[in-house]
């Protein structure tokens, strides 16, 4: 049983990783080639500044990031996408990944073999992380193939910058919604849930950029730790904002092994 689930898991997941990686490499793709002729008319760039309310030109970073440049353009429109849209497929990939096995009523079978609880999880969490490794390895190939799209040097450094902290939010949803896939049982449940988790954590993060008074909520949303922004103007990810999304998937990791070890589960 050595890495067979972990290579079952490859299988069982190839068509949706290819499927999201297209989407998501493809979307980049479109929103980038739109750049140069905004890096041609920076007028017409700051005349679409003067449409957004000043709160929702700080929600998207347009009163930061500097829509003429490369990184400032990718960091308003296609960073946006790369977090939102990668941490859905992270959550509902990594959600059902324990819990089909009782949902499905293979758990008995699975578990009859010479494995334990705890290769199981590691093996089928080895799985998640390749899976999103893999598309965020598309996302980060199509992003800096579109550099050629500038006729300005491009700051890759922040580019690179900004894919790292994609990845680690994605590691970091992946880690949540792997934890409950091993507390819960119905996998539709754990779905809406790693769902709604993400969507309440983006429109925390939003409602922190409307306004001063909102700003504690800095502290609770996932997506404000990879905020494009604070990533161009500090040169890079905060190492607070790195570490706090390590410990939250170490935490819920080892919560998840835990907790799968000892779990009455249902065949």
């Amino acid at each position: 049983m050595r890495r067979l689930i972990f290579r079952r898991e490859l299988k069982s997941n190839a068509k949706g990783l290819v499927v999201w990686s297209l989407v998501l490499g493809g979307l980049v793709l479109m929103m980038m080639s739109v750049y140069p002729s905004f890096a041609e008319d920076a007028r017409m760039a700051e005349e679409m500044l003067d449409v957004f309310p000043e709160p929702i030109a700080r929600v998207f970073g347009m009163d930061t990031l500097n829509l003429g440049s490369y990184t400032g353009f990718y960091g308003v429109e296609a960073h946006l996408i790369n977090t939102l849209v990668g941490s859905v497929y992270a959550a509902l990939l990594a959600g059902g990944m324990l819990a089909k096995e009782e949902n499905d009523r293979t758990a008995e079978f699975l578990l009859s073999k010479p494995v334990t609880r705890t290769a199981v999880t590691l093996q089928k969490l080895a799985a998640v992380l390749f899976n999103l490794f893999i598309l965020n390895l598309v996302i980060a190939i199509v992003s800096f193939a579109c550099t050629g799209f500038a006729d300005e040097a491009v700051e890759t450094d922040i580019l690179a910058w900004y894919l790292i902290a994609t990845f680690l939010l994605h590691a970091t949803v992946a880690s949540v919604s792997f934890l409950l896939s091993a507390v819960m049982r119905r996998t539709r449940s754990i779905a809406s849930l790693a769902l709604g988790i993400v969507f309440l954590s983006y429109a925390l993060h939003v409602a922190a950029g409307l306004s001063d008074r909102f700003d504690v909520l800095r502290r609770v949303s996932l997506f404000s730790f990879t905020d494009a922004a604070a990533i161009a103007k500090h040169g890079g990810l905060a190492m607070p904002d790195a570490a706090a999304m390590a410990l939250i998937s170490l935490l819920c990791i080892a919560g998840a092994i835990g907790y799968y070890r000892n779990k009455d589960i249902a065949g």
